[in-house]
């Protein structure tokens, strides 16, 4: 993260504090580099036991530093995450992505049948909420007062944050923190040098620049980005002599010395939905961002989930929820952009928006769904942790050409993993509908906050949803790790019957109790490049399908719904 080789060409110009050192210090924490600090402090503490950390191990590891930090009498003043993407980082939000499937598709070129090792060596690739996730975790925490979702990315703000409190301390792993202008006093500490029982490696910028005879680091820094493999020496020579004028520089240049980071007039001015903001997840708060700002054609990146690059991208689940999200938000556009995995790499796909009879059709519905499903597992006397997991299972079967084993719900209802690949992918489909059921409920926090003052039964209906949708699980528990058993609830043979039941309504018969077709052999084509009017005839056929699986779903509900 930041400019490459910054961090180390400095090192030799890093001081080393003692915890006594920054004893009154006011810290502001880079959020989603914690989360990443979290991940390897989860790792190192689990080593003994083999199994790679959860989601709920990882926030726990996090909030225990921030408590050491605090120890050491170094208040934490602000924990900044990221809550809309600059256009500037598309190509590296893409690429990070693309660089996930080759790491996932390399993992499974490794284990092409149908085992499926628990995936250490994936690294962070599995988890794709990491920071919403500890986001989430710190609301419930003493640190929820200070913990912010800006209107921007993270490290951008923490500067803001910093001119505020001049004796202050960042921590993040982002070497640009080191180019904006600072009081004195300011440090930079990086979470890869870190170490609280002993020392922190600081570095002030300016003090750095004292040092090298330099006004700003700034100009040193473009200097690398031109002539990587030169000494700094050299580097400091060449920044003497940068034009600094010209459009390359400026463009650089502009992000460190130019305005400072502000909240919209329309958002500062509505306190409801400033709150509102702050819940949420950094993918539905790019999105909401975009849509407030009347973005022309607002993009959205899907995170690579833990799937089977094998088969069809389990975000192709929940894709109709997802919609109904995209088109509650006011728009300037009828196409929204999913960026998701396709076979083996990122592809965009151009979704368009319902119209608004189609909205209030496809909420009243979901409501209805919501409603029957959640009045059904009462009497059912379902258990909590399983209630919205089967909902998800549910739409799963009726989405799929081939239902999975009822064996296999149940064991990822369980999270009882069996090392195969069925399992991880199944899992997978699970988790998008969920993340899509709360993606929608975010944007219907906005969507209420937005309209606080709409008399419509469009709001009854959408505060209703809202309100039954409040018991989702969270992060952590949506995205369960591979190996991670669920606490036991309720019993085995009463979940099956449950789940036999959801087969039932859906009225789709067990594969245990039929024979599965003898898949055909294929042979590879070249893919032709599709015409206008194929594309808009796939487009029609896509929507085509939404809605017979709708009618699906919603038949399901009415049968449970007079079980």
């Amino acid at each position: 993260m930041g400019i490459p080789t910054l961090a180390r060409r400095l090192e030799p110009y890093a001081t080393k504090y003692s915890p006594q050192d920054l004893n009154g210090y006011t810290a502001i924490i880079d959020g989603p580099s914690l989360a990443y600090h979290a991940h390897k402090l989860a790792l190192a503490a689990g080593a003994s036991t083999g199994r790679i950390p959860s989601y709920a191990d990882i926030n726990h590891e996090a909030i225990r530093w921030l408590k050491s930090l605090e120890d050491l009498n170094i208040r934490v003043s602000a924990i900044l995450f990221d809550g809309a993407l600059p256009d500037s980082k598309k190509s590296e939000r893409s690429a990070r992505l693309d660089r996930y499937v080759r790491q996932m598709t390399t993992f499974k070129s490794f284990h092409p049948a149908g085992s499926c090792p628990i995936p250490r060596e994936l690294g962070t690739a599995i988890y794709a909420f990491l920071a919403p996730s500890l986001r989430e975790a710190l609301s419930e925490t003493n640190y929820a007062q200070i913990t912010r979702v800006v209107p921007g990315e993270a490290d951008d703000w923490c500067p803001l944050y910093a001119n505020d409190n001049p004796r202050s301390v960042v921590f993040s792993s982002d070497t640009d923190l080191l180019l904006y202008e600072y009081p004195p006093e300011f440090l930079v500490v990086f979470f890869r040098d870190l170490d609280l029982a002993t020392e922190f490696k600081g570095y002030c910028p300016k003090d750095i620049c004292n040092r090298l005879a330099v006004r700003s680091l700034v100009p040193l820094a473009f200097a690398i980005t031109q002539e990587p493999y030169n000494s700094l020496t050299e580097n400091v020579l060449e920044a003497a002599n940068i034009d600094v004028e010209s459009d390359q520089y400026l463009d650089f240049s502009k992000r460190y010395m130019g305005i400072r980071p502000s909240t919209p007039s329309h958002i500062a001015r509505n306190f409801t939905l400033r709150a509102a903001l702050q819940q949420l997840d950094v993918r539905v708060s790019e999105f909401v961002h975009q849509s407030l700002n009347y973005a022309s054609t607002p993009t959205v990146y899907l995170p690579l989930l833990l799937e089977d690059p094998n088969q069809a991208s389990a975000w192709n689940m929940g894709q109709d929820i997802r919609v109904l999200a995209y088109s509650i938000l006011p728009a300037d556009s009828v196409v929204v952009q999913e960026h998701k995995r396709k076979a083996q790499s990122i592809a965009i796909q151009d979704i368009k928006i319902y119209t608004p009879d189609e909205t209030v059709s496809g909420v009243v519905e979901l409501a209805h769904d919501v409603r029957t499903w959640k009045q059904w597992t009462a009497k059912k006397q379902v258990a909590k942790s399983h209630v919205w997991a089967l909902f998800a299972a549910s739409m799963v079967l009726v989405d799929l050409k081939r239902p999975p084993l009822m064996s296999l719900i149940t064991r990822v209802l369980n999270s009882d993993y069996d090392n195969s690949w069925d399992f991880i992918h199944l899992s997978a489909r699970v988790q998008s509908i969920l993340y899509s059921l709360r993606f929608f409920d975010q944007c219907a926090s906005i969507w209420l906050a937005h309209n606080d003052h709409d008399t419509t039964d469009l709001r009854d209906v959408i505060f209703e949803l809202h309100r039954d949708l409040e018991s989702l699980p969270s992060l952590s528990e949506i995205a369960a790790v591979p190996g991670q058993k669920k606490q036991a609830q309720g019993d085995d043979e009463t979940l099956k019957a449950i789940v036999g039941e959801a087969y039932k309504a859906a009225g789709i018969a067990p594969p245990e109790e039929q024979k599965p077709p003898k898949p055909k052999k294929q042979t590879l084509k070249a893919a032709k490049p599709l015409t206008r009017e194929e594309k808009e005839q796939q487009r029609k056929e896509r929507r085509r399908q939404e809605n017979i699986s709708r009618q699906h779903v919603s038949n399901m509900f009415a049968v449970l719904g007079q079980g």
